[in-house]
């Protein structure tokens, strides 16, 4: 099931928006829901990735 979002844009962002759309032969709202998407699949794929430990006393040339 899809769902809709309204949101408001600056004008010089919306401008840019239309034109890139144009270009690509699609819709304003097919655009800026495949940006969003895409943002949001790569800010999981991001957070997917474990952090390392921090590193040893050792592995930092700490030797006690």
């Amino acid at each position: 099931m899809t769902k809709r979002l309204a949101t408001y844009l600056a004008d010089g962002i919306y401008d840019l928006l239309e034109e890139w759309a144009t270009q690509e032969r699609r819709s304003i709202s097919s655009l800026a829901a495949f940006l969003l998407e895409k943002a949001v699949r790569e800010h999981q794929e991001q957070r997917q990735i474990p952090k390392p430990p921090p590193p040893s006393d050792e592995q930092q040339g700490r030797w006690e």
